[in-house]
């Protein structure tokens, strides 16, 4: 839809099914593309990749179910009344769901041709195209594609709109802050994030950074107390970021607490008491 060019280069700028699960209907489409992604994707996606996929087969079916029941009964999640925005956001992901039911497990999976440790240049023409590994964030395998002569960087999911996205056992909130510190020296004049619109300013990117070396900092204090990762969760104060994020809005509080809350102090706790 967008050009009439042939595809000769595809960047997975992660190994998240949403960001890998595309390969194989691009290299149907355009059977010389040759796909671009971090060193780690080679060994992950086959094994861990594997694993998390078949989970999610298994656990989404049911979780969409739920959030459809508690809908028949006009209740969310937390069996409260139900607002036309929560309505709106469980359908959204109940649709979800059934388009990756519909895809996904028929789906090959279709590895990098082409591995990235830390950089990688791609000359096409007079554009100049930057394959970035800054550092290690929503997972150590994120890749930012980097256009310096137009100013635009493709962030993958280190950057995510309206609510960070983290895993607890695959993000890396430690590092995350100056990975986004490296992306905001590029001075960039366009953010393209993994989730959400574009963005012409750093304002959210910076707010997101705050939050986790916030998140950094009141984690390590926590350890360094030899508080217990239950005791540095109740330590750790969010409600100034929340309001930041989720404002009066039910279903982004949900998100932030979902996405944010849990799964952020606790990698953070991880990368903080791991052995060297």
């Amino acid at each position: 839809k967008i050009s009439g060019k042939p595809v000769s280069f595809l960047v997975n700028t992660h190994w998240h099914d949403d960001h890998v699960i595309g390969n194989a209907t691009w290299r149907k489409a355009y059977p010389g593309v040759r796909f671009i992604g971090h060193a780690s994707l080679r060994e992950y996606l086959p094994q861990t990749g594997a694993s998390n996929r078949k989970n999610m087969i298994e656990g989404a079916p049911q979780f969409a179910g739920q959030m459809q029941a508690q809908m028949d009964k006009g209740k969310n999640l937390r069996d409260e009344p139900i607002s036309d925005e929560e309505r709106v956001s469980y359908t959204s992901d109940i649709s979800l769901v059934k388009h990756y039911m519909a895809v996904v497990p028929g789906t090959e999976t279709v590895l990098p041709d082409i591995d990235v440790d830390e950089g990688l240049t791609l000359i096409r023409g007079s554009r100049r195209i930057e394959i970035r590994h800054l550092g290690s964030g929503h997972t150590k395998a994120d890749l930012v594609v980097w256009l310096p002569n137009e100013r635009i960087a493709a962030t993958g999911d280190l950057v995510v709109w309206p609510i960070p996205l983290v895993g607890s056992d695959q993000s890396h909130v430690r590092d995350w802050p100056g990975t986004l510190d490296a992306l905001l020296a590029l001075s960039p004049a366009i953010f393209v994030p993994g989730h959400g619109p574009a963005m012409r300013n750093a304002d959210y990117v910076k707010q997101e950074r705050d939050l986790f070396a916030s998140i950094d900092t009141q984690v390590a204090a926590a350890v360094a107390r030899g508080d217990t990762l239950e005791a540095a969760r109740k330590s750790v104060d969010l409600s100034t970021f929340r309001e930041q994020f989720a404002g009066t809005s039910k279903v982004r509080q949900f998100a932030f607490g979902m996405y944010v809350t849990g799964p952020a102090v606790e990698s953070a706790f991880r990368d903080a008491t791991a052995k060297p």
